[in-house]
C-alpha cells in the first residue's frame, strides 16, 4: 500500500507481473480498505445523525442501509468499471491481461479510500479531497506498465476511463438516493 503510494513507478513494474489472481486482491487489498472507509462513515453519520424524536426509530436501519451500500458501492465501480475500461484498453491496443484493468483501478483506488477515511473522521478541511486526485496520477502512471497501452493512446484512454468511471459514480449514486427516498421519510433523507 505505502509503495503504491509513495514508489508507485516502480511499484506499477511489480504489480504488472504480480500472479495472484483478482478475487485474493479484492480481498486482500481492496476490501480491507473499502470495509474500513465505509465503516469511518457509518460512525459519522451516526454521530451527527439528527436527535429529532420523530426520526430517532430510523436511525439503526439508516446506519445499516449506508453500511450496505458503501460496502456494495465501491466494489461494483471497481468490477464493472474494470470491464469496461478494459475493453477500451484493448480497442485502443493494450496487449495485457482483461484484468489488468481492474487490477489498475484498486491500486489506483488507494489514495481515494485515505481520502474517504480522513473527510469522515471529523477532520474539518475542505481541501481532503484534494488527496484523491491523486488516484488520477497513480491511474496515469500504470496505465503503460498495466496495460502496454502505447503511449500516443495513454491520454485518450484516460479521458474515457475517467468519463466511465465518473458515469458508475453518477448512477451509483442516483440509486442510493432513490432507494433511501423510497426506504426513509424526508427527515431522514434531508439529513443526508
Amino acid at each position: 500500500m505505502f509503495r503504491i503510494l509513495f514508489v508507485p513507478l516502480k511499484e506499477w513494474q511489480g504489480i504488472a507481473v504480480d500472479s495472484e489472481p483478482l478475487g485474493t486482491i479484492i480481498k486482500y487489498y481492496a476490501w480491507p480498505l473499502i470495509v474500513l472507509s465505509a465503516i469511518v462513515k457509518v460512525v459519522s453519520i451516526y454521530l451527527d445523525f439528527t436527535n429529532d424524536s420523530n426520526l430517532t426509530q430510523f436511525k439503526v436501519p439508516f446506519i445499516f442501509t449506508m453500511l450496505f451500500f458503501n460496502l456494495l458501492a465501491p466494489i461494483f465501480v471497481i468490477l464493472l468499471g474494470g470491464v469496461m475500461i478494459g475493453k477500451i484498453g484493448r480497442s485502443m491496443g493494450a496487449t495485457t491481461h482483461p484484468q489488468s484493468s481492474s487490477r489498475l483501478l484498486i491500486y489506483s483506488y488507494t489514495p481515494l479510500f485515505f481520502a474517504t477515511i480522513l473527510i469522515n473522521t471529523g477532520l474539518n478541511s475542505q481541501y481532503l479531497g484534494l488527496i484523491s486526485i491523486y488516484s488520477i496520477v497513480l491511474f496515469w502512471l500504470g496505465i503503460e506498465p498495466m496495460l502496454q497501452l502505447p503511449s500516443d493512446r495513454k491520454l485518450g484512454f484516460l479521458i474515457l476511463s475517467i468519463m466511465i468511471l465518473c458515469f458508475l459514480f453518477f448512477v451509483v449514486t442516483l440509486f442510493i438516493r432513490l432507494a433511501i427516498n423510497l426506504l426513509y421519510p424526508e427527515g431522514v433523507v434531508l439529513f443526508l
